[in-house]
């Protein structure tokens, strides 16, 4: 039940933050688009659309696997064991998911 309940929490942790990373680069993105409509030389090359539509998910993926690797050391000491497939996955599935919302911003 315990491991049950970590997970669940992890879960909660991982979707609030990443919502607001999602809100985050929709803003930027949007806020970059609009800037390049009103000044053509300001418009976002395609190095930049690649960067903000893929890697900055990609980065977000890792920095996340961070958080659960910190957070499953803290679940050690009190004797709860996080499986590492399952944090894996689930931070892949969170980079495809903003990198196939933030696409179609971007391009």
């Amino acid at each position: 039940m315990k491991q049950t309940i970590a997970y669940g929490a992890y879960f909660l942790i991982a979707a609030t933050v990443t919502y607001f990373v999602d809100f985050f680069l929709f803003f930027l993105i949007s806020g970059i688009l609009f800037d390049a409509a009103d000044a053509p030389p300001g418009d976002i090359s395609d190095n930049g659309k690649l960067l903000l539509s893929v890697g900055m998910p990609v980065i977000y993926a890792f920095i996340l696997f961070a958080l659960y690797y910190l957070y499953s050391n803290i679940l050690k000491s009190f004797n709860i064991h996080l499986m590492l497939s399952v944090g894996v996955l689930f931070h892949i599935m969170v980079a495809l998911y903003l990198i196939w919302n933030a696409v179609p911003y971007a391009f």
